[in-house]
């Protein structure tokens, strides 16, 4: 056995090659979102207008297996297309437009239909670590016979939400669904009522709650991980985790009935800077009095909430369904909290944590490292860099 300060060597070790390759690979960092795709039928067209990341598309990374650009061996052709200008990058998908054409299946009444281009745009963003979204409108042709659509498009194209835009439906029998990748929708009908029921919306947004912080919500875990440092105290725990709970479902709800609105640049960089202070925190534990660390991860919770919101407002809050729809979702971020708190406590809490060298070899170069990642993270979305 190698005495403890040999494993701190090796841990702090590890942690600075970590903390020097997170620093070299977010430098190009552009996180992978959900396609969104309105659509609204017409007394001949079926019209759609797909929010997309072409870069990506055009690069042919994966979406279907990684949350992150950077993550995928394609990442340099991936940036190389977001280096171009806009009407270039518009030019290079209309050259490839049959091709990506063909990864987009529609099937009026089970029958494949043909899709006719309309048009692309592609937005304006300057800071380049900011994914791009393209617009791209096309058309299906249709007729009095059709009664109902179903969308498919590639695997590698990543999830897609499907949202219905029709005037002459009430707002709650629109339908809003969310699409794993490759996974094609339910029958869409063009002029009826489309029924979901309880269930599947429960299953959906279960899904997604659990799904956007693992695997895909890194500063949501970091934050868990930040808590579980501070105390491996089981009871203890589970007391943060519900607070930090109970704020974020305040907040999501408050959102979702638009009592208050959110802002991406402002919501984005204050979790960042959550992350950073929990681990700084962890560090100078000793000097905190404890019941103010359940008034901060209150006042965090509330700002994760507002994070949780920006996921939601994409999908879109319209739904007969709503409070059900939040429950779920909040139930899957639970869930998944709880599996992170359980696998943690399994892991360290029962063996580790109450070894002399704990707090030398794992607390605190752990929590150095949450720090640093959470104001490099703050810094970055704020373009300091």
């Amino acid at each position: 056995m190698l005495p403890y300060i040999n494993y701190f060597k090796l841990y702090l070790f590890l942690i600075i090659t970590i903390f020097l390759n997170l620093f070299s690979t977010t430098l190009f960092t552009h996180e992978i979102k959900p396609s969104i795709a309105n659509f609204y039928s017409g007394e001949n067209y079926l019209n759609f207008e797909i929010r997309l990341n072409a870069e990506l598309i055009l690069s042919n990374i994966d979406a279907s297996k990684i949350s992150n650009t950077n993550s995928s061996p394609l990442s340099k052709i991936y940036d190389k297309y977001r280096l171009l200008d806009k009407e270039e990058l518009k030019n290079f998908f209309l050259e490839n437009w049959e091709d990506i054409n063909s990864n987009i299946e529609i099937k009026i009444n089970n029958k494949l239909s043909k899709i006719n281009l309309v048009k692309i745009e592609v937005q304006d963003v300057d800071n380049f670590e900011i994914s791009r979204d393209s617009l791209i409108y096309f058309k299906i042709k249709i007729n009095q016979n059709s009664k109902y659509f179903t969308f498919k498009w590639r695997n590698n194209y990543g999830p897609i939400i499907l949202r219905e835009n029709n005037d002459t439906k009430l707002e709650d029998d629109l339908v809003t669904e969310y699409l794993q990748s490759g996974v094609e929708s339910d029958q869409i009908f063009l002029r009826e009522n489309n029924f979901r029921s309880a269930i599947d919306s429960f299953t959906n947004f279960f899904v997604l709650g659990v799904q956007h912080i693992i695997p895909k919500g890194l500063d949501h875990i970091l934050f868990i991980f930040g808590l579980f440092l501070f105390s491996s105290s089981l009871n203890k725990l589970i007391k943060q985790i519900t607070i930090f709970t109970i704020a974020h479902s305040i907040t999501l709800i408050f959102v979702s009935l638009s009592l208050i609105s959110i802002n991406s640049h402002i919501v984005e960089p204050i979790i960042a800077l959550s992350i950073f202070y929990v681990g700084l925190e962890n560090i100078f534990k000793n000097y905190i009095k404890e019941y103010l660390r359940y008034i901060v991860i209150l006042f965090f919770g509330l700002l994760h909430g507002l994070g949780f919101a920006l996921v939601l407002s994409d999908i879109g809050y319209r739904s007969s369904n709503l409070f059900l729809n939040l429950i779920s979702f909040n139930i899957g971020i639970e869930v998944a909290q709880i599996l992170l708190i359980l696998f943690l406590y399994l892991l360290i809490g029962i063996k580790f944590a109450k070894k002399n060298y704990y707090r030398i070899a794992f607390q605190l170069p752990s929590s150095i490292l949450i720090a640093s990642i959470g104001l490099y993270w703050f810094l970055e979305r704020i373009n300091f860099f």
